[in-house]
């Protein structure tokens, strides 16, 4: 995310592959964003019940212990402002659908795309798009 400094905003990273973490955390690296991981949905909503400020989440579809799905029902009961992005490597309509309702306003295919990444999280933290 060239000359973007981002700084003053958090993206909790809700995902179980440490290859997506990894690859996440070195693509956002120069964005100056803070991120934070959770390897499942139960460290996503512990980190939200402990108040721990968070703009954005990037939560993967599919975890142990608790799914995203779940996760993001649980979470937009506490803090429904927070925008919250599907991490899925199904994108069919039924997905989607499930995506939608358990609130998510947005989704990101995996493997996902650099590119992708940068214009998710500038249009939900900025409103660039």
């Amino acid at each position: 995310m060239e000359n973007s400094d981002l700084s003053e905003y958090t993206l909790l990273v809700a995902e179980d592959d440490l290859h997506t973490r990894l690859y996440l955390k070195e693509a956002l690296k120069k964005s100056g964003l803070n991120v934070l991981f959770a390897q499942n949905g139960m460290e996503a909503m512990e980190i939200i019940q402990k108040g721990t400020r968070v703009d954005l989440i990037f939560m993967d579809a599919m975890m142990p212990s608790m799914t995203g799905f779940e996760a993001t029902r649980s979470i937009k009961k506490i803090k429904p402002e927070i925008p919250v992005v599907m991490l899925t490597a199904y994108v069919d309509q039924d997905s989607i659908k499930q995506a939608v309702a358990s609130g998510c306003n947005d989704y990101l295919s995996k493997p996902v795309d650099l590119k992708v990444v940068q214009t998710i999280v500038k249009k939900w933290l900025t409103g660039n798009k």
